[in-house]
C-alpha cells in the first residue's frame, strides 16, 4: 500500500505548492502586494492546512484511499473555479480598505482548498498501519512540492502563463485522485490494515515541538528569503531558488527522522536552532561566493550557485525541523496513526502561521532578518531544554548557542547594499580583495533597515558625497547621475497637462522624493504618493536637500501601500499620474508594467489626462522593451517616449497633445513608436513574460541595443 500511494502524494504536493504559489500571486494583485497584505494570505493558507489536518485527524475515514480521492479532486475543481470565484467575490471586497478587505476577500477563497490540501496526509493515514509510513508519505509529499516549485517558476508560467500553470497543478491533483479512486475500487487498502476510528492524543509537549519548529522553519525562510533577495536579486527565480532549498531540506530530513525515530525529537529541535544561528557565520562570505562561481561559470550559472550559497547559509536547519515532524509522529504512544498525522500536521502548520506572521510585520522591521535567526534559534534550544532528556543533554544546546551567538560574524549589510549581483558583469578582478574595496572603499552607510517588503540602505560617497538609495542592493535613486530622470519625471508631465485648469496629481513610487518634490513645482496643485515600503519613506529624509522636504508639504499626502490596491478602490479622477516603480524583473513591481495596471490607471485618469510611465533600457532585453511599448500602446495609443538619459532611462507619456516649450524634446512619436512595438507579445497579468525573461538579461549590457532599436524607429518613421 505504501508503495502505492508514495507517487500520489508526491504529484498532490507538487500540486499544492504550485496552487500556493498561483494563488499568492493572483491574490496580491486584488489586495497588493505590501507586507501585511502577502503575510495576511500565506497565513491564512497555513492556517486552513492546519484545520484540515485537525479536522481529518479526528474523522473516521473508513475508505480512506477512496475518500482521499475525492479531497484531491475536490482541490482541483476548486483550483478550476479559482478565477471565476475571485472575479466575483472582489468587487465587494474591494471598497472595503485595510485589513478586514482582506480578509473578506482571502479567507473565503482560501480557508476552503487549504483545508483540503492539509486533509489530504491525515485522510490517507487511515490505511497504513504506521506512524513512520505517514513519515515517508510526508517526506515524499515535501519533495514533490520542491518539484512543484521549480517547475511552476522554471517551466510553467514561463510557458503557460498564470492560468496555464493553475490548471497544470488542478490537472496533478485530479490525476492523484482519480488513482486513488482507482486504489479504492480494487480493494487493495484491505490488505494493508483494517480501518480503525482514530484514537489516542499526542503529548503536548511533543506538539509544543513540532509547533515550535513549524512557526521556526518559516520565520527562518521568511529571513532567507530576504536574504537571496539581497544576495540574488528579487527575481521570481531567486524566490524559488531559496523556496526549493528550504523544502529539500525538510524532506531530507523528515526521511531521516522517519530512520531515526523519536529519540531524535530534542536533539533535531536544538540542531534547528543550532544550526541555524551558525549558518550565520557563512553570510560574510556569500557574495564572495557569488563572484567565484561567476569567474568559473559567468551569469549561465548565477541562480545555481546561488541555491548552493543559501543552501550553505541555512546550514541544514531545514533539514532538522524535517527530522522534528517525522520524530513527533513518532512520539505518540498509544495514539493512532491518522491521530498523530492531524495533530502533528495541525501543530505544526499553526505554528508556522505565528512564525510567517510574527516575522514578516514585526520581527523584520524591528530586528532585522539575523535578528530573526537568533531569536528563532533561542526559542528552538529553550523549547528542546524542555523536553525529557539527561540534564547534560539539555545544557548543552544552551551553552552552544550563547557561544555561537557570540562568536558568529555580526551581520554586514554593505556587502549587499551595494548590489554585487547585478554588478559583477562589469568586474575585471574578482578576487576578494576587489569584492571588498567595492563594498566598502570610498562610501559611508548613512541608513540601513531591514523593511517589511524589502531591505533599504542610504550610501555617500566619501569623495564626491554623491548619495544614494538602494532597495535589496538595486540603486534606485540618487543625488548624482539620475537627477536628470528623476527631475523630468516630474516636470514634464506636469508641463504636458499646463493647459488643464487644476492638476491633481499621483506619484507612484517615492525613492528619494525628486519627482515628487519637481511635480509639485511644476504646478501640481494636490499630490499623492504611494509607497510601498515604509522604510523607503525613512530613508527619503536622507535626500531632502534635494526633494524640497517633499513630504513636510501640506499639499502632498503619502500612502502607505500598494499601487494596484490604490488604484482598484473608487476615488477622485487625476489629471496626472506618475508612474516609476523600480525594474520590471523584480517581482511584485512586475505587476506595475502590465497590460491590465496600465488599464487600471487609466479608470483613475481625467480624459484628457497624462499619464507618465518609467522605462529601463539598462538590463533589459530587446523584445521586452518592443512588449513593454506595444503593452503601453494598447492602453495609451497617443504616446511619446522621451529619453532622459541615453541608453538608461527612458519616460513614456500619454497624453492628448504635446504643447509647445517643454524642457526636452520627444525621442520617438505615437507613429515611431508604434514602429517600434511591432508584434511584439503583450505583457499582461496572466502572461508576464518579462518578469520571467528579463532576469536572464540583468549583467547583460542592453543599453546600446536599445538605443539601436530607439535609433532605428526614428530614422524610418514616415
Amino acid at each position: 500500500m505504501l508503495r502505492t500511494l508514495l507517487p500520489l502524494l508526491a504529484l498532490s504536493g507538487a500540486a499544492a505548492l504550485t496552487c500556493e504559489m498561483v494563488w499568492l500571486r493572483r491574490l496580491t494583485l486584488a489586495t497588493g502586494s505590501a507586507g501585511i497584505a502577502t503575510t495576511l494570505i500565506l497565513a491564512l493558507y497555513m492556517a486552513g492546512l492546519g484545520i484540515g489536518g485537525v479536522w481529518a485527524g479526528r474523522r473516521t475515514w473508513r475508505m480512506a484511499p477512496g475518500e482521499y480521492g475525492v479531497l484531491e479532486l475536490a482541490a482541483a475543481g476548486w483550483t478550476v473555479l479559482f478565477p471565476a470565484l475571485l472575479a466575483g467575490l472582489a468587487p465587494h471586497t474591494l471598497p472595503v480598505e485595510g485589513l478586514t478587505g482582506h480578509l473578506l476577500l482571502a479567507a473565503p477563497l482560501l480557508l476552503p482548498p487549504a483545508l483540503l490540501h492539509g486533509a489530504t496526509l491525515p485522510a490517507v493515514s487511515a490505511a497504513l498501519s504506521s506512524k513512520r509510513q505517514i513519515a515517508a508519505l510526508y517526506a515524499v509529499n515535501t519533495a514533490g512540492a520542491v518539484l512543484g516549485t521549480l517547475a511552476a517558476a522554471f517551466l510553467w508560467m514561463p510557458l503557460l502563463g498564470v492560468r496555464g500553470t493553475e490548471l497544470v497543478a488542478a490537472a496533478g491533483s485530479a490525476l492523484a485522485g482519480l488513482a486513488a479512486l482507482q486504489l479504492a475500487r480494487q480493494r487493495r487498502w484491505q490488505d494493508a490494515a483494517p480501518i480503525q476510528p482514530p484514537t489516542g492524543q499526542v503529548p503536548g509537549r511533543v506538539l509544543l515541538a513540532a509547533a515550535v519548529a513549524g512557526g521556526g522553519a518559516m520565520a527562518l525562510e521568511a529571513s532567507w528569503s530576504r536574504l537571496a533577495a539581497l544576495l540574488l536579486g528579487g527575481s521570481v527565480y531567486a524566490m524559488a531558488v531559496v523556496l526549493a532549498v528550504f523544502l529539500a531540506g525538510v524532506a531530507l530530513g523528515a526521511e531521516l527522522g522517519r530512520r531515526w525515530g523519536p529519540r531524535a525529537l530534542g536533539p533535531a529541535l536544538a540542531a534547528l536552532g543550532l544550526l541555524a544561528v551558525g549558518g550565520t557565520a557563512a553570510w560574510r562570505a556569500l557574495p564572495h561566493g557569488l563572484a567565484a562561481a561567476w569567474s568559473l561559470t559567468g551569469a549561465s550559472g548565477q541562480l545555481a550557485s546561488g541555491a548552493l550559497l543559501l543552501a550553505i547559509a541555512m546550514a541544514g536547519a531545514p533539514v532538522a525541523s524535517g527530522v522534528v515532524f517525522s520524530a513527533s509522529l513518532q512520539s505518540a504512544d498509544g495514539c493512532s496513526p491518522q491521530r498523530a498525522a492531524g495533530q502533528v500536521l495541525g501543530a505544526n502548520t499553526l505554528g508556522g502561521v505565528l512564525g510567517a506572521g510574527l516575522a514578516g510585520l514585526l520581527g523584520m522591521p524591528l530586528i532585522g532578518i539575523r535578528g530573526i535567526v537568533l531569536l528563532i534559534g533561542g526559542l528552538a534550544v529553550l523549547t528542546a531544554a524542555t523536553l525529557p532528556a539527561p540534564r547534560r543533554q539539555r545544557l548543552a544546546p544552551l551553552v552552544a548557542f550563547g557561544l555561537l551567538t557570540a562568536l558568529t560574524p555580526r551581520w554586514d549589510p554593505a556587502l549587499y547594499a551595494v548590489g554585487l549581483y547585478n554588478r559583477l558583469g562589469e568586474f575585471v578582478d574578482l578576487s576578494p580583495r576587489a569584492i571588498e574595496d567595492f563594498a566598502h572603499d570610498g562610501w559611508t552607510m548613512r541608513y540601513y533597515r531591514d523593511g517589511i517588503t524589502a531591505s533599504v540602505a542610504v550610501g555617500e560617497s566619501t569623495r564626491t558625497g554623491n548619495r544614494w538609495l538602494s532597495i535589496n542592493g538595486k540603486v534606485d535613486a540618487s543625488d548624482g547621475a539620475d537627477m536628470p530622470t528623476q527631475q523630468l519625471s516630474g516636470q514634464l508631465p506636469l508641463a504636458v497637462a499646463a493647459s488643464q485648469p487644476d492638476r491633481p496629481t499621483l506619484v507612484v513610487g517615492l525613492a528619494s522624493g525628486v519627482t515628487a518634490g519637481e511635480a509639485l513645482k511644476a504646478g501640481a496643485d494636490a499630490l499623492t504618493i504611494i509607497e510601498l515600503e515604509p522604510a523607503v519613506v525613512e530613508a527619503s529624509r536622507y535626500f531632502d536637500h534635494v526633494s524640497g522636504a517633499v513630504l513636510d508639504d501640506p499639499r502632498v499626502t503619502l500612502i502607505e501601500g500598494d499601487a494596484r490596491a490604490h488604484l482598484l478602490r473608487p476615488g477622485p479622477d487625476y489629471a496626472v499620474i506618475i508612474s516609476e516603480p523600480s525594474n520590471p524583473w523584480i517581482t511584485g513591481v512586475s505587476n506595475l508594467f502590465t497590460l491590465q495596471y496600465w488599464q487600471i490607471a487609466r479608470s483613475r485618469l481625467r480624459t484628457d489626462g497624462v499619464f507618465c510611465q518609467w522605462v529601463q533600457l539598462y538590463a533589459l532585453p530587446p523584445r521586452a522593451l518592443r512588449s513593454l511599448v506595444r503593452t503601453f500602446l494598447e492602453v495609451f495609443p497617443q504616446a511619446w517616449l522621451f529619453e532622459t538619459i541615453p541608453g538608461a532611462d527612458a519616460l513614456l507619456i500619454a497624453a492628448p497633445s504635446l504643447p509647445d516649450g517643454l524642457p526636452i524634446s520627444p525621442t520617438l512619436g505615437p507613429a515611431q513608436l508604434r514602429r517600434l512595438a511591432g508584434p511584439a507579445p503583450l505583457n499582461t497579468d496572466d502572461r508576464p513574460w518579462i518578469e520571467f525573461e528579463a532576469p536572464k538579461w540583468i549583467n547583460r549590457p542592453t543599453g546600446s541595443h536599445n538605443r539601436a532599436l530607439l535609433a532605428e524607429a526614428q530614422g524610418n518613421a514616415p
